[in-house]
């Protein structure tokens, strides 16, 4: 996953990652500790604070859309294959992976297709 820097952090241990307003990180681990993630910048690994940047969702994620809305959405992509994962309508707490499975020459297992996660 990736975060953008919302501000320069200088470590001050040799396990931090120092890091400049603007740069882009790849998130390594969010779970070990609420307030530090591990990085990585230019090849290089140590820890952040969270509160210095701001994770960037995944392109792939829809959070709580409808399964309406996701049709459209892929519709618009025009893409054979092209996927979005949402929040499931019918089952709180779980999720839905919506796919775009329309061929040029018609649909080959419908137009859209929508199946539950988990």
């Amino acid at each position: 996953m990736e975060s953008v820097a919302l501000y320069s952090f200088q470590a001050t241990e040799s396990d931090e990652l120092a890091f400049n307003k603007g740069d882009t990180l790849k998130i390594l681990n969010m779970e070990d500790d609420q307030n530090w993630y591990k990085a990585e910048l230019r090849g290089v690994e140590g820890f952040i604070p969270k509160n210095y940047i701001r994770v960037k969702p995944h392109p792939w994620y829809s959070g709580r859309i409808s399964r309406q809305l996701a049709e459209e959405i892929l519709m618009k992509r025009n893409h054979l294959g092209a996927f979005l994962i949402r929040e499931s309508e019918s089952s709180p707490g779980e999720f839905s992976v919506s796919v775009n499975n329309r061929a040029q020459r018609g649909p080959c297992l419908g137009p859209k297709s929508h199946s539950r996660l988990g």
